[in-house]
């Protein structure tokens, strides 16, 4: 086979099927499926271990739980056997040709590391295949000019500071369009780290480009499903593990920042500690709001983070009122 796709899933009974259709269906028929079950209390398993049944294609590994994808998703790399590995997870949608057009990429230009596209959100009730890339909402093909070199108006290579765009102007691999060289990923001692919830993914890419060769395909070849129960959907998980990927590589690429990038991701870190600070505050623990706003002072030492470290030493019966306030309907959070 050409490629292992990785899957971790837990409880995504509803969804798992029509994701693994979207695998198997592929144009590109050369390929193994390694579905890792991370304790599943519904009928995940079940579903997975059937497709499996009448498709030889399809590996299924049951685990305990273990809370995150990243157990999940190292042990299929463990088990991965293909020169290429891409990554889906148990409730997303995959474009019917993202293998055959990533192959060809790296059949055309066999210096690459990496090959990644642009990904669309949907809702449960609300799948369209044709909603628009993130990427291409943010306009990353204008923004980034300097760090590409454009093949067509598909295909881009990524010059060496692309790193240095993503670092410090938005985090562009997304882990279901992503498809690396196993080799390269065998290189790394750590690949997805299983003591952080959220944020695991963004790290392991931020090393992986800082020494990889990429190209980007300027088109939608995944789609993310939204859903209220996903780790991401928790503001406080999802401000942690940012501020720690943003945090680990931004201290691991120092050397390779100039002085205005650091000033950038400085700025980025302190605006998040500044938002984490705020839900901290809204749950009403203090300390640790406190703290949050501490390191966006360090980081950014601006009147307004001074201001927001100060409002934790409000009175009790203030601070009630306040967050009363903020439940409210139509209340909106302040900028």
């Amino acid at each position: 086979m050409r490629v292992s796709v990785i899957i971790p899933a837990y409880n995504c009974g509803t969804y798992i099927r029509d994701t693994l259709r979207s695998v198997t269906s592929q144009t590109e028929p050369s390929l193994e499926v390694i579905v890792v079950d991370d304790g599943s209390t519904d009928d995940t398993l079940k579903i997975a271990r059937s497709m499996a049944e009448r498709d030889a294609r399809i590996r299924v590994f049951s685990e305990t739980n273990h809370g995150t994808p990243s157990y999940a998703r190292n042990r299929a790399i463990r088990e991965a056997k293909a020169d290429f590995i891409s990554f889906i997870d148990a409730d997303d949608i995959w474009q019917p040709d993202i293998l055959a057009v990533e192959l060809d990429t790296f059949n055309r230009y066999p210096q690459l590391d990496v090959v990644f596209g642009d990904l669309a959100w949907f809702y449960d009730d609300a799948f369209a295949e044709n909603n628009p890339g993130r990427l291409a909402e943010f306009g990353l093909v204008n923004r980034a000019s300097d760090a590409l070199e454009r093949v067509n108006d598909e295909l881009y290579l990524c010059k060496p500071e692309f790193y240095n765009f993503l670092s410090t102007e938005v985090t562009a691999l997304n882990t279901q369009t992503i498809m690396i060289r196993r080799s390269l990923l065998m290189e790394e001692s750590t690949w997805f780290r299983e003591d952080w919830p959220v944020g695991e993914d963004i790290d392991l890419w931020f090393r992986i480009i800082r020494r990889g060769k990429l190209a980007y395909l300027n088109r939608v070849l995944a789609f993310y499903r939204q859903r209220p129960e996903s780790l991401m959907h928790n503001n406080e998980l999802a401000l942690v593990g940012s501020i720690r990927a943003h945090g680990a590589n931004l201290e691991r690429g120092r050397s390779v920042f100039s002085a205005a990038e650091i000033r950038a991701l400085e700025q980025r870190l302190a605006q998040q500690f500044l938002h984490l600070g705020y839900e901290l505050f809204i749950q009403g623990r203090m300390a640790e709001s406190r703290d949050a706003y501490r390191r966006a002072r360090l980081l950014v030492p601006e009147i307004k983070n001074t201001l927001a470290y100060l409002k934790t030493y409000l009175p009790a019966g203030l601070v009630r009122h306040f967050r009363r306030a903020m439940r409210e309907p139509g209340t909106q959070k302040p900028k």
